[in-house]
């Protein structure tokens, strides 16, 4: 059943401003793919392109995916026509206007299932648009989808947040704080060892605390599929008001542990969002921005 994927993002930035990130390749780099490489007249209507890279939403082989432009509008949209995954997909780009600067929307249509090379299209859709946030309204980017394997089952993460370790981990264990960046209007924390640690779908993660050291390290235990796994989330002050956060998660079945990746990244560039403008951006709930005909 081919599905749809659809969200937008709210970014603190003129709409002229953020279509540019949109077609040209050293933008491109920043938020979406490793490169990109378009026709020598420009991109145009009936114009081909081609993207791909380490951190592509979906892997390819060089020289990338074969892509061709179907239409836009001036500094407002553009839609391609990209096949992928044995389907022939089509994407729309369009930003809008906004009191706060512009809304930028991206509908990925006829996909063939869920899932990518890297985890669900929906979190590698979320983790490059959170890029993209960050990067048009001059901040830094952090992590991307990646399709690599995880040998040995073990996750490892590292993000640059501008904000000092002791707010990070208030947004760690707090849950007001908490159910802002990831969606979950309800979570359970209870900062102690062996207390509960729950944020329900779509990460679904329901820990025991085994270590809670306020501004320095939250250390989880979370059974999965029957198999013990550990999270540890450790801070860093870099100075400056900012943070490096080094995420490891242990004991991860090889077979889910890139879509948990992609997931775990999804909530990361969330947090960074979050603590450094106030907000993830997106326009709509998780649980809407994928629809089946």
């Amino acid at each position: 059943m081919a599905l749809t994927v659809q969200m937008g993002i709210r970014v603190r930035a003129p709409r002229e401003f953020v279509f540019q990130h949109l077609l040209t390749p050293h933008h491109l780099a920043r938020w979406f793919c490793n490169f990109a490489q378009f026709d020598a007249r420009g991109p145009a209507v009936g114009t081909k392109f081609r993207f791909g890279g380490d951190y592509a939403i979906a892997a390819a082989e060089p020289p990338g995916w074969p892509c061709e432009i179907l239409g836009g509008e001036v500094l407002k949209a553009v839609s391609f026509r990209w096949p992928l995954l044995g389907a022939d997909t089509r994407v729309d780009w369009r930003v809008e206007e906004s009191p706060e600067g512009s809304i930028f929307r991206v509908v990925h249509a006829d996909l063939p299932g869920k899932e990518s090379t890297c985890g669900r299209f929906q979190d590698a859709w979320r983790v490059c648009l959170g890029n993209l946030k960050a990067v048009a309204e001059a901040r830094d980017d952090s992590l991307r989808p990646d399709s690599a394997p995880i040998p040995g089952g073990t996750i490892r993460l590292n993000v640059l947040i501008g904000a000092p370790p002791s707010r990070v981990f208030d947004a760690l264990v707090d849950p007001a704080l908490l159910a802002r960046w990831t969606e979950d209007p309800a979570p359970t924390v209870e900062a102690r060892v062996g207390g509960a640690y729950v944020i329900h779908p779509p990460m679904d993660m329901r820990a025991s605390v085994l270590e809670a050291d306020p501004g320095n390290r939250l250390a989880l235990s979370w059974p999965m599929s029957g198999r013990p796994t550990h999270v540890t989330v450790s801070l860093e002050s870099k100075g400056g008001d900012r943070s490096g956060l080094y995420f490891l998660q242990e004991g991860v079945a090889e077979a889910a542990a890139v879509g948990l990746r992609c997931a775990w990244s999804d909530l990361l560039v969330g947090l960074k969002n979050f603590l450094e403008a106030g907000e993830t951006g997106f326009t709509e709930p998780y649980t809407a921005q994928v629809q089946a005909p």
